[in-house]
């Protein structure tokens, strides 16, 4: 489909506006120039015939009674080749002969036309347009009166030919065209360089464009977790997302266009205004709520026109943090693992206590070569400490759970292993071994047991964690590695979507399988080199 571009529209909207305003005003100023040439040409006509009228030298010439050797002539030529746009001056008297006239061989002729009537039997004065000797002409009659008898001796005609008249009423249509075109030209040159600008303003973006980018931005700004602030150069707030009013319990619509420190006080946004400077990872305390933030100017070259600020509760960052790094997991387990240490003491505390000497021996014995054992398999069969660390916790925590926790003996697993890094494995092992103890510890199952294996091999490492829970529902099984997603209740469904980001991050691949009120399997296949084979 077609599409006009914005400055081709905006340049020929100023057009067609500026050519219709132009031809609007042209026609209607033209039409009143025309008027008014008329009207001043009649009345030019008429002032200069009554002072023609009124000249002594006229009506004693007209008292004469002959034109032969009349002064009245030789003053009309004057008068004539004198005045602007008049080109016929006839003096006659009462029966039409002529006292004066622009040819002299005219003199003493009758006057032609027909139009003169009037002036000499009622002596009007009066315009009309009639075809006298020197063609057809607009013509004004003004009747010579003798000031002392107050009796009529003849009249005084003054005209311009018709055709004259056209000319310059033409000249002047031309020029108000010529002045129009003019207009017309800095018209389309205006709006060519309002054109520019307005795309240069917009950055060279079509409103399509523009549309889109907002929808864009408001659906980028709904759908960031952290927390975004923006200002203006007067320190008032312009923009604030969704997760910036939750986090600070605001307003979204009532703090718009309001001045940021009247919103928050201990704000430093306007301090990024005075100094240019960029501020990152900054721990501070807006409006009780404890965050890490970073504060960046926003500039136009050199000119700052704002500021704005990026933000998250730090709380949710650290937690974050130690679920990526599986940081969480290792105390966790080590946790797990100190409170059953706990409770062996107490134990072996209690027999000494009761004085069963021999039996606080005999568990302690127990106990020693229990721990022996699994502490010898691991450390014999896994290289890597974190690792070993975390099997021990969760060791402890299954039994404070009443779940088996058996690794098989055929586990190993080097210290190093290429792309693989440590935390990566800490994440996927732990969620595993974490889910699977939980949902074994929930089911009516009379065996509670959950089966580990690592394994790992010249191209790849596998891992594999089989529990006799409840199973998970073939309709779960696509939905269970999405965030938040749970049947166990609210803040829940991290962990396996923890697990399925850091394996689809190192190329590997996740295979689940599970029957129902049995028991259910994760197959995790880790590629050294980037390609699991």
């Amino acid at each position: 489909m077609f599409t006009i571009r914005l400055r081709t529209k905006i340049t020929i909207l100023v057009i067609a506006i500026v050519t219709i305003s132009i031809y609007s005003t042209t026609l209607l100023t033209t039409k009143r120039l025309v008027d008014n040439f008329s009207n001043e040409m009649n009345i030019n006509l008429m002032n200069i015939a009554k002072v023609i009228a009124s000249s002594p030298n006229v009506v004693e010439g007209m008292k004469t009674g002959t034109y032969r050797k009349n002064p009245i002539q030789a003053y009309v030529m004057k008068i004539l080749n004198e005045t602007e746009n008049v080109e016929i001056i006839v003096v006659a008297d009462m029966n039409g002969y002529r006292y004066a006239h622009p040819n002299p061989e005219r003199l003493g002729e009758r006057f032609v036309g027909g139009d003169e009537q009037r002036v000499i039997e009622y002596g009007d004065s009066y315009i009309s347009e009639a075809t006298g000797t020197l063609g057809k002409a607009i013509r004004a009659f003004v009747p010579v009166y003798d000031q002392e008898t107050g009796e009529q001796l003849g009249f005084v005609m003054t005209g311009a030919l018709s055709h004259t008249i056209g000319v310059i009423k033409r000249q002047r249509v031309l020029n108000s065209i010529l002045v129009s075109f003019i207009g017309l030209f800095i018209g389309i040159i205006g709006a060519i360089l309002l054109a520019n600008n307005i795309k240069k303003i917009l950055l060279g973006l079509e409103p399509e464009e523009i549309s889109k980018l907002y929808v864009e931005k408001q659906s980028i700004l709904d759908t960031i977790h952290e927390g975004i602030i923006a200002i203006d150069e007067n320190e008032n707030i312009t923009l604030i997302n969704s997760s910036a009013s939750k986090l600070l319990g605001l307003d979204e619509d009532k703090i718009i266009g309001k001045r940021v420190t009247d919103v928050l006080l201990s704000t430093r946004l306007p301090d990024i205004l005075k100094t240019g400077e960029g501020e990152y990872d900054r721990e501070q305390v807006l409006n009780g709520t404890v965050i890490i933030t970073n504060r960046v100017p926003i500039k136009d070259g050199d000119k700052i026109l704002g500021a704005i600020a990026t933000f998250r509760d730090k709380t949710m960052v650290t937690r974050l943090a130690e679920e990526v790094t599986g940081v969480k997991q290792i105390v966790d387990a080590l946790r797990a693992n100190t409170h059953e240490f706990m409770n062996k003491l107490h134990v072996i505390l209690g027999l000494i206590e009761m004085g069963e000497l021999h039996e606080a021996k005999n568990y302690i014995i127990s106990v020693s070569e229990n721990q022996q054992q699994i502490v010898s398999l691991l450390m014999k069969r896994i290289k890597e400490p974190a690792i070993v660390g975390l099997l021990l916790g969760k060791f402890s925590k299954a039994k404070e759970h009443g779940v088996t926790l058996i690794i098989s003996e055929d586990s190993t697993l080097e210290k190093r292993y290429d792309n693989i890094n440590n935390n990566s494995l800490v994440t996927i092992i732990g969620n595993l071994i974490e889910n699977a103890i939980e949902s074994v510890s929930v089911s009516s199952s009379r065996e509670k047991k959950v089966y580990i294996k690592i394994k790992e091999e010249h191209s790849r490492i596998i891992i594999a964690v089989k529990d006799t829970g409840p199973g998970i529902k073939e309709e779960f099984i696509p939905l269970i590695f999405k965030r938040e997603f749970t049947t166990k209740g609210t803040h829940r469904g991290v962990g396996l979507s923890l697990v399925r980001q850091s394996v689809e991050n190192l190329g590997g691949i996740i295979e689940v399988s599970s029957i129902i009120n049995l028991e259910t399997t994760f197959k995790i296949m880790l590629p050294k080199g980037g390609v699991v084979r």
